[in-house]
């Protein structure tokens, strides 16, 4: 039933906007535009195809929010930065024979431009203080004093 609605209501909006053409030099380009859409909504009843012309909303309904997308990348992110960070520590360290257990890096990302390491935390057995010591002074020359260089104890 919906096609034969569909159908009349452009065959009768076409017959009102083909009486509303002036008589000038653009009747014909009017007529065939009128003609156009008549044939659009033709076939568009018989197909049953929905024309959606706003991409953008729907692109966003079909693929997730924008804000996962820039979440996940933005977690990705700071576990490169992190993983690379802490492999550049291990090597800094083990050249000065000091072997932390862990070390583990916080990087706050803000904003597009705005990427920084806020702290540094190495984790040591309990009988290692002078080892943890020597890390802190070594890094804290090495790094910015941005940075907050803190040992943990297991």
């Amino acid at each position: 039933m919906s096609f034969v609605s569909t159908v009349c209501i452009a065959a009768i909006s076409t017959a009102l906007f083909r009486m509303l053409v002036p008589e000038n030099k653009f009747s014909k380009q009017i007529s065939l535009l009128i003609a156009a859409v008549f044939l659009l909504t033709g076939i568009t009843a018989v197909t049953g195809a929905d024309i959606d012309l706003d991409v953008r909303y729907k692109a966003v309904e079909e693929y997730g929010v924008y804000g996962d997308m820039t979440a996940d990348m933005t977690e990705n992110l700071r576990r490169k930065i992190c993983g690379d960070m802490t492999d550049k520590l291990y090597k800094l360290l083990g050249e000065h024979e000091i072997y932390p257990e862990e070390i583990h890096v916080i990087v706050n990302i803000s904003g597009l431009y705005s990427i920084d390491i806020t702290q540094v935390k190495l984790v040591f057995s309990e009988g290692e203080h002078a080892a943890a010591e020597a890390a802190a002074e070594l890094l804290s020359r090495e790094l910015s004093e941005d940075i907050k260089i803190t040992n943990v104890f297991r």
